[in-house]
């Protein structure tokens, strides 16, 4: 008796859904929207990191030049000063290459249209930038070991107690860690994460 009852109201239940649509086609279209309204806020918060990094880039360029012609005037002994020569050189390519693949990737990430491009396309883009960010994180660490290297040959670190040159390496690997994790985790990826979250999202209205 319990098991008719039970089915009627299934019956019933399923009739009155089949009767009623869960979502019209308003509520899609505005849920679509504003999945699309927070892929943009994401991608636009990139496109401005990435736009102050070439701003930041170039200042620092500017005052390595100036070090650079100021070197005399510091009171460095020769061979230090062909020690730091080298050291700033290294810098200062290194903020072109970085400020170079900060374009690239400025220009890629400007380039992704969300209200023009299927869902699809942006999902390929934004998956080709995620992969872009791995491979520099892997850079980035290489890098951050040589300048740490560098650093510590031309500041000629090598000739304090081991105590003091312990304390240095101990501060130099938990900033540069620090560094890492708040710059990619705390602030690259969590955009990242909301871009593909929204996605996964329109993909699954678009796909209903």
């Amino acid at each position: 008796m319990e098991l008719d009852e039970l089915k009627k109201s299934w019956n019933a239940l399923n009739e009155q859904l089949q009767k009623e649509p869960i979502a019209d086609e308003k509520q899609i279209t505005e849920l679509i929207a504003g999945y699309k309204a927070n892929t943009h806020k994401s991608l636009r918060r990139l496109v401005a990191i990435q736009r102050f990094s070439i701003g930041v880039g170039t200042i620092c360029l500017a005052a390595l030049l100036l070090i650079w012609l100021l070197l005399p005037t510091f009171g460095f002994n020769e061979l230090l000063q062909a020690k730091i020569v080298p050291f700033l050189g290294f810098i200062a390519i290194s903020i072109l290459v970085g400020m170079w693949w900060d374009w690239k990737t400025y220009r890629w990430n400007k380039n992704t249209h969300i209200e023009e491009m299927s869902v699809a396309e942006v999902s390929r883009r934004t998956t080709t930038f995620r992969q872009w960010t791995k491979y520099e994180i892997i850079v980035v660490s290489i890098w951050i070991v040589l300048f740490n290297i560098l650093n510590y040959w031309a500041m000629e670190y090598h000739l304090m107690s081991i105590g003091v040159q312990a304390m240095l390496i101990t501060l130099f690997v938990v900033f540069d860690a620090l560094i890492i994790y708040i710059l990619y985790k705390r602030v690259i990826y969590k955009h990242l994460d909301h871009i593909k979250k929204n996605i996964e999202e329109l993909k699954d209205i678009c796909t209903e």
